[in-house]
């Protein structure tokens, strides 16, 4: 059988297009995820028998993905958007079945409802194949081939199936004897266990990363589960969102004066300059929100030899284009001034190496008690904008969010103290009982990264206080749910962790 690449590459890209809408997306991110469409062709493929109609087997394939004329008119629901239908009609079905008014385009008056699908298959045909993929659902979203397209399919093949499960222990028992088997060593993000099983087969997964286990364990148990399932999980969500939100709510550390709720904290390392002696904050780019055209600006505080930093909203184009040039970290610190204090263009500027950073002895070793940098450490943390969500009620009733961007007040950098009191007052607590990571980061070749870049010996270091706090509360009201909500819950709390962790790693 030959594979039909060039299609189930365009498959491929669609279901990757997709973004957020794909199957498994929802559970957490994961690089390199396999598509499920490409999953499902591979299995099928290693399957199903070569026969000496190597035309039939092609067809016979392409029926089962769904992918032949008949299985993708299924995909589009049978229908067309009337434009689309007009565009592939030839001049005189363009005449017969359509009125054309000032570029609006409807069916003619008279036209019956199977005329319309009559046109609309034919039009559909015309088309094709990325042209079609415009209005089809994925294969993974449709209930396999058609009644009509598995009589074909049985002939063919010899088998009485009536689904892809079905087929699948068929195949398997003539082949193997049994039920296919797939494993997955390295499965990741959990697609080829997912689709094998959902196809039919017996399916096993393992994966060194607990957070890819976790992945794959979500999408057999909670995805895999049907709806019953995923309402149970999502009512047990709720219950800890809610839980959560209380105690924040009790603690005040993500309420401001007016009201507002804290949306996004944005972080800077800060460090000492060799080179100038000026207190410098660090960021490849000083855009905020390109689509809201947020920016910040550094302001020299010549007396102390800081940096002020500025948030700007709804600013020039231009502006937020020289936001972006004006980055002052690059593998190195690239401060705006020289050791005078005067402004530097971005031609002058000079790049200060983290060797230079980091001297001869190299950066202190954090102890597993340390959440946030100390006074004499090379890197320091800075809040330096939070996003603030106001809610609104329209004079209709409706309400809208206003998100604001603002540099923090004293107000809030008390709220930070207060996050890190907290934090100490739980910590030792939440590490026995494993709300919070506490093992140190083994030793190796490629992982000694954090220690060598930040000094950074146990796995809490990635995370400050704030998120610390929020995820060790998160991980507290877990620890109340058995069963399928509680591990699904435990699938919601590593994610958060990983998320939090790579935003974290790149320092």
């Amino acid at each position: 059988m030959q594979l039909p690449v060039s299609k189930l590459s365009k498959e491929s890209y669609t279901e990757r297009k997709a973004v957020a809408g794909q199957t498994l997306t929802s559970l957490g991110k994961w690089w390199g995820r396999k598509p499920l469409v490409l999953v499902r062709a591979i299995i099928l493929g290693l399957l199903l028998p070569a026969t000496d109609d190597p035309n039939a087997d092609r067809e016979t394939f392409l029926a089962l993905m769904t992918m032949d004329d008949d299985g993708m008119w299924r995909r589009a629901g049978e229908t067309l958007p009337v434009r689309a239908a007009y565009q592939e009609a030839l001049s005189h079905e363009r005449t017969q079945f359509f009125e054309v008014d000032d570029d609006k385009i409807r069916w003619r008056k008279g036209v019956s409802a199977a005329q319309k699908r009559q046109m609309q298959r034919r039009a559909f045909l015309r088309m094709g194949y990325d042209r079609r993929l415009e209005f089809c659902k994925r294969p993974e979203e449709v209930d396999g081939p058609s009644v009509e397209a598995w009589a074909r399919i049985n002939a063919h093949l010899g088998t009485n199936a009536k689904s892809l499960p079905e087929l699948i222990r068929q195949l398997g028992g003539e082949a193997f004897g049994h039920t296919p088997v797939v494993g997955d060593a390295c499965c990741g993000g959990g697609s080829i266990p997912f689709e094998a099983a959902r196809i039919g087969c017996n399916a096993y997964g393992s994966d060194l990363n607990p957070a890819a286990a976790l992945l794959t364990w979500g999408a057999l148990n909670i995805i895999g589960g049907g709806e019953q399932v995923v309402d149970r999980v999502r009512a047990a969500q709720q219950r800890v969102f809610d839980a959560v939100r209380r105690q924040v709510d009790a603690w005040g550390i993500e309420r401001n004066e007016q009201g507002w709720v804290a949306d996004a904290y944005l972080y800077c390392n800060e460090v000492i300059d060799p080179t100038t002696g000026w207190r410098v904050p660090l960021a490849p780019s000083w855009v905020i929100a390109p689509k809201h055209n947020v920016i910040a600006r550094l302001v020299p505080d010549y007396a102390n030899k800081r940096f002020g930093i500025e948030v700007v909203e709804g600013v020039s184009a231009p502006e937020l284009a020289q936001a972006d040039k004006e980055g002052t970290w690059d593998d190195g610190v690239i401060s705006p001034v020289d050791r005078e204090g005067h402004w530097l263009s971005s031609e002058e500027r000079q790049r200060t190496s983290m060797n230079q950073l980091r001297g001869r002895e190299g950066l202190r070793p954090w102890e597993n008690n340390d959440l946030e940098p100390r006074p004499s450490d090379v890197f320091q943390e800075r809040l330096y904008c939070i996003r603030w969500r106001e809610m609104l009620r329209l004079p209709n009733g409706r309400e809208v969010i206003r998100y604001h961007y603002r540099s923090p007040t004293p107000a809030d950098l008390q709220r930070e103290g207060r996050v890190l009191g907290l934090l100490r007052e739980n910590f030792d607590d939440w590490q026995r009982q494993g709300y919070i990571p506490s093992r140190g980061i083994e030793p190796g070749e490629d992982i000694n990264r954090p220690l060598n870049a930040r000094g950074w010996r146990f796995w809490h270091h990635f995370f400050n206080p704030r998120q610390l706090l929020l995820n060790g509360l998160f991980a507290k009201e877990v620890a109340h749910d058995k069963g399928i909500e509680g591990a699904a819950l435990l699938l919601m709390i590593g994610t958060r962790l990983l998320c939090f962790a790579s935003s974290n790693a790149s320092c």
